[in-house]
């Protein structure tokens, strides 16, 4: 079953929704849709499916960061094959690929929001699970819909609903 699940989805044709994040942004839509399933683990470790792999594992630098760090493509410490990815990565794929913004649902956050808006508003974490390993973050969904004030142009709104943890200290 696994095999054959989406690795992604685009939500009223310009919110991209993932599990880890966009690796080195060096994809596009049309790569993702031309993917041939089913797709094992070990095609997912090939080298030049680092991009998929990436796809499920990488991470977004965190905007607190200081320093070089926060630009570019950096090496992870989950595994040899994903990558942490800075603003402007995400910033040049949404463009490349007519996309406001990147929806990721991987990691949750110790104390957390359950969801985190980041890189400049182009991307969103967003973890459903609250209490998650007993982190007492709180868990959310994000709402999407057209805005009612813009429908003509036909802006997505898009609105986090929390759940909150039981957990918090």
């Amino acid at each position: 079953v696994f095999q054959h699940l989406p690795l992604a989805t685009v939500v009223g044709g310009r919110i991209l929704a993932l599990h880890g994040g966009i690796g080195d942004g060096k994809w596009t839509m049309n790569d993702l849709n031309n993917v041939r399933r089913p797709l094992t683990h070990d095609d997912l470790q090939r080298p030049e499916n680092k991009w998929l792999w990436n796809i499920l594992w990488s991470d977004p630098i965190e905007d607190d960061q200081l320093g070089q760090s926060v630009f570019g493509v950096h090496s992870s410490p989950r595994s040899k094959l994903a990558v942490k990815f800075g603003w402007n990565v995400t910033q040049a794929f949404c463009a490349t690929n007519g996309l406001d913004l990147v929806v990721r649902s991987h990691q949750s956050k110790k104390d957390g929001l359950g969801f985190d808006v980041m890189h400049h508003e182009s991307l969103v974490r967003v973890f459903s699970a609250r209490d998650y390993e007993r982190n007492g973050n709180d868990g959310a969904v994000l709402d999407v819909d057209h805005a009612e004030e813009d429908s003509e142009l036909g802006t997505l709104s898009v609105k986090a609903q929390v759940l909150g943890a039981i957990n918090k200290d």
